[in-house]
């Protein structure tokens, strides 16, 4: 089956990965820190526990060559299965070949003797119609067709990685039309009790909502809406009455259509692992985000002991997220061309700048989040499909832009990051200007 979505070439590549896996006793797990990683990674490891393969996982924080070249030599002896990323740090890893990538960002060829698996290679849209977790799912399936049942690690990568806005399309949908066997409940983007869902909601964030418990009970008695109703038991009329309110208060930040289709979507209730599709994808995404990537991965491996723990952090993430994006908001700088912030942490730039690119302003020019507190700076870019439509590609932004401060950097169109030295954000604001100015007329 999964030889009739993939073709012959795509196929045959990821047979031929499976099998120089299945030679192996021992395997080594580089996988991208974040949601889509973390999902990727949870897929790859069921997959080798279940061919009795002995397996390490790692985490890849810092993608530019140097400091990936570090990482892989700790095991360079062993085959590295690389997720969710890989393509681009190629060239730090030329003298080995000893590895795998499973990767779906954009990248410049180069030779090497390793196995390069990049779904845009393959005609594949790396940025709406497959991510780090549709990679790895996808060799989970040329390694054995009964690993099928990993398919809610692939929709939870595909959340995190935002390719679910609008609806599935391409090789994600295909996927998801084979091997989906859930209950699908169309529903509000949220998750819980109402008044939770919408105080803690991130994606969709509610711009005077969302993180203010007080001016969300005023709004939904004006509704006329139970607070503590589950959001799963809210009948048609009242599910019509708060999407459209709630609609009518994200277009208060002249947001674009990408935000409002994320408002509703297809719920999945994965009862085998009892969470629901949002709900999963908000555990993987949330514990990764504060650096706790290895609890989700623990419990789904069979470790129970740390689900409290893995469930509670959701909620810390969410209050910290929520704190940082209003800060950053407040302090947003305005160019012709992008508009920038600095947050607090490193691993919350990304989150800080999707939510505020999403959700809180025109989707007119992208916007860029530096970290503070490092000796390099780690920086976050998040754009619009408007923007993408009319020519922008922030993989392109990042490259030079970092490249001009000294540094690297590199992604998706729509979504990308890089790291530079301390001090140089001003060269690397006039080099992004200028390239998103020969991309895009911003106006």
């Amino acid at each position: 089956m999964i030889y009739d979505i993939l073709g012959e070439d795509l196929y045959n590549i990821l047979h031929a990965a499976t099998e120089k896996v299945k030679s192996e006793k021992y395997i080594r797990v580089l996988a991208h820190y974040d949601g889509d990683g973390v999902s990727s990674s949870i897929i790859l490891l069921r997959v080798l526990e279940r061919l009795d393969i002995k397996y390490h996982l790692s985490y890849i924080k810092n993608l530019d060559n140097e400091g990936f070249r570090s990482l892989y030599e700790e095991e360079s002896d062993v085959l590295n299965i690389i997720v969710d990323a890989g393509s681009s740090q190629i060239p730090a890893i030329a003298d080995h070949s000893n590895f795998i990538v499973l990767d779906h960002h954009f990248y410049n060829k180069t030779e090497n003797s390793g196995i390069n698996i990049n779904a845009r290679d393959f005609g594949i849209n790396g940025t709406r119609d497959a991510c780090g977790a549709t990679m790895a799912y996808i060799f989970a399936l040329a390694a054995d067709e009964s690993n099928k049942d990993l398919f809610p690690f692939f929709m939870a990568g595909v959340m995190a990685d935002k390719q679910d806005i609008g609806g599935l399309s391409g090789l994600n949908k295909a996927i998801y039309d084979e091997y989906n066997s859930y209950k699908t409940h169309h529903t509000m983007n949220l998750e819980g009790t109402i008044s939770d869902a919408i105080t803690y909601s991130i994606d969709p964030f509610f711009y005077g909502l969302t993180g203010h418990p007080e001016e969300v009970k005023k709004f939904l008695e004006s509704s006329g809406i139970d607070p503590e109703k589950n959001v799963i038991d809210i009948n048609t009329d009242e599910n019509k009455t708060l999407g459209n309110r709630l609609a009518l208060k994200m277009l208060e930040n002249n947001v674009g259509s990408d935000a409002i289709k994320y408002l509703e979507g297809d719920v999945l209730y994965f009862d085998d692992i009892g969470f629901s599709s949002k709900e999963l994808n908000s555990i993987i995404d949330g514990n990764a985000r504060i650096e706790m990537q290895s609890l989700p991965v623990q419990y789904f491996l069979g470790d129970n002991s740390v689900g409290n723990d893995m469930v509670a952090n959701v909620k810390i993430f969410k209050t910290k997220l929520i704190d940082y994006i209003y800060r950053a908001k407040s302090d947003l700088k305005e160019e012709k061309y992008l508009r920038y912030f600095y947050a607090p942490e490193s691993e919350m730039a990304g989150p800080i700048a999707g939510a505020i690119a999403l959700y809180t302003v025109k989707p007119d020019k992208p916007v860029i989040g530096f970290n503070t507190g490092t000796e390099d700076i780690k920086i976050s870019s998040r754009g619009s499909r408007y923007s993408v439509n009319r020519g922008l590609n922030l993989s392109e932004v990042m490259k030079a832009a970092c490249a001009a401060a000294g540094g690297s950097g590199g992604g998706h169109d729509i979504a990308a990051g890089g790291v530079i030295p301390k001090g140089r954000e001003k060269q690397f604001l006039e080099t992004a200007n200028d390239v998103i100015k020969s991309q895009i007329k911003i106006i």
